[in-house]
């Protein structure tokens, strides 16, 4: 069945039991020991919402998640990189509160996650301890190949990428409850479909079990260099990336110095690999969508899609050349918007202006299941704004990353394929901290690498500047007549940078 009919076919087949359930028909064959929702977060890797077209590259996610709930206009990833943005989804707290800022190093990386005692305390832990069935498959935190046996505790079904092969969709090899299975370089191998296949696995299982359940597919789809599926080759035809209005920035003068004097080389890089790797990126979102109305098809199949919650989203977001940079990591737009589609019991149909972080995912879990939201997580439950209801909701949120380290291999690095020799990984940023508020963007460059005297700042009105072109404090007038505008933002900063639990919130 063609992919776009069967999400119709799923559409069609989810009104009509809802139907049958309000008129009572359905109750006892569908009645279930534990009646608590089930939760499935789908992530994708390195998937912006600023240049690419998340929803016409996913016309099933979007009809099927998206359209039958709630989409956030406002996604954002305050810890703008793989490891630590997905340990601010697991724990929700910020990264000055789990330790993990970057990839690698003594404050990045699976290492310091679980160093930091992080592994007690996740969705998967809690959700378990409160009775429901956990599962995942997929990426889970960069540097897990130090330890490729290891389970972290509260997963039942654990089935985890131990190599970086796994970004190249063939030839890796997954922790399978312990066991470890490499997958080749046949078609069914393909990263995206096994995962697509466990998620059905699990979800009926689970509906066999009787538990309500939490499973968490981790494609690393649309990350490079992952390419399209095989059988969505002949869909695949080179596309150039948007050229936005800060794409291949003319100008850059006035941002911080490593970016000064990085430009032509990043330039360059930009020139040789965007495109190829953009093509790559809507290949990939093919099989990702299909994955995701597996997903949903599966759901129906075992009567459970009405009582399951849905979340769609991404890690973090993606340059595409804006600023003359590539991969993610930095506090602009490109790299923290990301998309956020929720669907499930008592969700209307709409669009939230509320602004969503990674942190909001483990207290809006627990909220769902009925579990106590500890009060050390750094982030909200989502339940008001998917109410409808944003009042008192938040207004500013602090990002932070702690750079590629001293030799530039704690970042983006960590993500290198073995023996794919690309430029892509060639360029790191250094360290921040910067505050994003509805109107402002206020960046302080250089956190661990200088002293406080030789940092570097940046200012954006986004009402009057959305692309980020114009630093209001690179020249001394500039400093001079935004100084009462800083002096605000700069004591929010350092609160906020500081936060734990409610005071974050």
């Amino acid at each position: 069945m063609h992919p776009v009919s069967r999400g119709n076919r799923i559409l069609g087949s989810a009104l009509a039991f809802a139907l049958l359930a309000a008129a009572g028909l359905t109750a006892s064959a569908h009645a279930q020991p534990d009646q608590r929702p089930n939760i499935v977060l789908i992530l994708a890797d390195d998937l912006d919402n600023t240049a690419t077209p998340v929803w016409e590259a996913m016309p099933l996610t979007a009809a099927l998640i998206r359209d039958r709930g709630m989409e956030f206009e406002n996604g954002f990833a305050p810890m703008p990189i793989c490891c630590a943005a997905r340990a601010s989804i697991l724990t929700g707290k910020y990264g000055h509160n789990t330790g993990v800022l970057t990839n690698g190093g003594e404050v990045g990386g699976f290492d310091a996650f679980r160093d930091n005692g992080n592994e007690q305390a996740t969705i998967a832990t809690y959700l378990h301890d409160a009775g429901y069935r956990t599962g995942m498959a997929g990426k889970y935190l960069n540097g897990l190949e130090h330890d490729r046996g290891h389970i972290p505790p509260g997963w039942d079904d654990w089935n985890a990428g131990v190599d970086n092969l796994l970004y190249t969709g063939y030839g890796y090899t997954l922790n399978e409850n312990g066991r470890q299975v490499r997958y080749g370089v046949r078609p069914q191998d393909y990263q995206t479909d096994v995962i697509a296949r466990k998620s059905a696995e699990f979800i009926t299982d689970s509906a066999r079990d009787g538990r309500p359940f939490f499973w968490y597919a981790a494609s690393t789809a649309p990350h490079f260099p992952l390419p399209a599926a095989p059988r969505h080759l002949p869909l695949t035809t080179p596309t150039a990336a948007p050229r936005s209005p800060n794409y291949q920035e003319p100008d850059v003068s006035d941002k911080p110095s490593w970016l000064i004097d990085t430009a032509q080389a990043r330039s360059a890089t930009i020139a040789l690999t965007n495109d190829v790797d953009y093509t790559n990126r809507l290949g990939s979102l093919h099989a990702l969508d299909e994955m995701v109305a597996g997903i949903v098809d599966t759901l129906d199949r075992t009567g459970e899609l009405d009582n399951t919650y849905l979340v769609f989203t991404s890690d973090n977001g993606y340059n595409l050349g804006a600023h003359r940079l590539t991969q993610k990591m930095s506090p602009y737009e490109e790299s923290m918007r990301v998309p956020l589609a929720i669907a499930g019991p008592g969700i209307g149909r709409g669009s939230s202006p509320a602004t969503a972080l990674s942190i909001d995912f483990a207290p809006t879990f627990l909220d769902w299941a009925g579990v106590p939201v500890p009060t050390n997580m750094d982030g909200r439950s989502l339940t008001g704004p998917l109410a409808g209801d944003d009042s008192g909701w938040r207004s500013d949120f602090v990002a932070e990353y702690a750079g590629g380290g001293a030799l530039g291999l704690d970042g983006v690095a960590l993500e290198q394929v073995p023996g794919l020799d690309s430029a892509m990984y060639a360029f790191d940023i250094p360290s921040y901290t910067a505050l994003r508020t509805d109107r402002y963007l206020y960046v302080r460059w250089y956190e661990r690498e200088r002293p406080l005297s030789e940092r570097e700042y940046e200012l954006y009105d986004l009402r009057a500047d959305p692309y980020q072109l114009t630093n209001l404090v690179k020249t001394e007038q500039g400093k001079q007549v935004h100084a009462e505008t800083v002096a605000g933002l700069n004591q929010r900063l350092i609160a906020l940078g500081a936060c734990s639990g409610a005071t974050c919130q």
